[in-house]
């Protein structure tokens, strides 16, 4: 599955010179505490519902063990934002499975990863990262962290 990567306003060290400036750290001490690897797969798993359905999650299950993660994961008012956007319902039939009221569904584990501009916003929706600006024109500067050169 792989380790994905959280958006860098969620990532503890000093931000790379081009985010500098949008870089507010104590969206970082508010909401995360843990190293935010099981945090990175939810918010994958919420945006390839919306970039699947075209509106966000109402319910997101999870496995009792990854539920206990993502809450080490987040400090009390990180998991507080979460619970007032999303009802989290541990599950040990599911995990990572994304719904809404009109039955539509997406499994993290099974359709591809989100891309970085859905984890992106996936964490500002969720009230754990503020919306970035300051790209060319005014246009939001992505969160996530671009891939390397190969």
């Amino acid at each position: 599955m792989g380790h994905p990567t959280l958006p860098s306003r969620l990532r503890p060290g000093a931000p790379g010179p081009d985010i500098a400036s949008a870089h507010d750290p104590s969206c970082l001490m508010a909401c995360l505490r843990g190293h935010g690897g099981t945090l990175a797969h939810v918010l994958g798993a919420l945006g390839a519902f919306r970039a699947r359905h075209g509106h966000w999650p109402r319910r997101l299950c999870l496995y009792p063990e990854t539920l206990a993660a993502l809450v080490q994961d987040l400090t009390p008012l990180g998991f507080y934002r979460c619970q007032h956007r999303l009802d989290i319902v541990a599950d040990l039939a599911r995990d990572l499975f994304c719904g809404d009221d009109s039955g539509n569904v997406s499994v993290y584990r099974i359709q591809a990863a989100s891309a970085p501009a859905n984890i992106d916003a996936a964490a500002i929706w969720l009230g754990l990262s503020p919306p970035a600006t300051g790209g060319p024109h005014g246009t939001p500067r992505s969160l996530a962290t671009p891939k390397p050169p190969r």
